[in-house]
């Protein structure tokens, strides 16, 4: 994304405030952004951030059918 958007890591660490090493570690999957961050990340990509959002609803509520799926299942073989 931020690679897309053309900006450095250096860059995109001094929209966020935060260190150029942070930016490199959540590019490396070491490590996650507050929330806060991970939402003016998306901005400053030019992400529609309501889609990434119902994007996270719909997992969340694929989620919770499968908990309850496995709930039953679970009631079911006692």
């Amino acid at each position: 994304m931020r690679v897309n958007a053309g900006l450095t890591q250096k860059e995109m660490a001094d929209k966020l405030g935060i260190s150029r090493e942070t930016v490199s570690n959540y590019e490396l999957d070491v490590g996650q952004p507050k929330m806060r961050d991970f939402l003016k990340w998306l901005i400053f990509c030019k992400i529609d951030t309501r889609s990434v959002v119902n994007q996270i609803d719909a997992i969340q509520s694929q989620v919770n059918k499968n908990i309850k799926v496995e709930q039953n299942n679970r009631k079911k073989t006692k």
